[in-house]
């Protein structure tokens, strides 16, 4: 009997071996991956309230009677995402006008990050002012056309575009969104297009100065 049960063990042994082999080399089923969800975020304003200061904290906010929202605001986001930059920050905006963003760049050349500013001509005295006075490079365009761009760049790996100025408008008053994007490709096409606009453009007078397109497709 002791022969038989043996064998038959011995018989059953190959296939189970088999099987197990054969579940060591199967690659496991992939997760469904979160590159998308990391490298893209967008922001719509304007937002229900300021929110608390005391958020994020360890303890939050413990004030029943704390008149600030609970919740995450888009502005509070902004200013999160623009105080990150460790290298650079380029700022691309039509309109640069928010005292609140001014201060960030303001603190972020403090803390020895390379600040450049490009904007338009409208009523640049105050910002060439708050920016300049402080050690901030500023160049803008002071064409008869319109620099109507609203981005920024953060240490060259990160872009914030869409409708919103650096306004009050823009902060609590207009519907607006801004778009966060890492994908590399996309981020050096607004690399590219900074450094060529800040080759071009002076801090006096400037001409127009036209120049070929350049269309990125895909991650070439």
């Amino acid at each position: 009997m002791k022969i038989k049960w043996i064998a038959l063990m011995s018989a059953l042994a190959n296939p189970i071996l088999f099987y197990l082999a054969y579940k060591l080399t199967q690659q496991p089923p992939k997760r469904e991956s979160n590159q998308l969800t990391e490298q893209t975020e967008v922001l719509f304003f304007p937002d229900e309230g300021l929110q608390c200061p005391r958020l994020n904290t360890r303890r939050g906010c413990l004030d029943t009677t704390c008149r600030f929202k609970h919740s995450p605001q888009s502005l509070a986001r902004l200013e999160e995402i623009l105080k990150s930059a460790t290298e650079t920050c380029d700022v691309c905006m039509f309109v640069i006008a928010s005292q609140e963003l001014i201060d960030i760049l303001v603190e972020l050349h403090l803390r020895g990050v390379h600040v450049r500013c490009i904007s338009d001509n409208q009523d640049m005295d105050g910002v060439l002012h708050a920016l300049r006075s402080n050690g901030i490079l500023v160049k803008f365009d002071k064409s008869d056309y319109l620099m109507h761009h609203k981005f920024v760049v953060i240490d060259s790996k990160m872009v914030l575009t869409g409708s919103y100025n650096f306004s009050r408008g823009g902060m609590g008053i207009n519907r607006e969104n801004i778009v966060k994007v890492s994908y590399p490709h996309i981020v050096k096409a607004y690399v590219d297009e900074f450094n060529e606009m800040w080759r071009i453009y002076g801090t006096t007078n400037f001409s127009i100065n036209f120049r070929k397109e350049v269309v990125y497709e895909g991650s070439k």
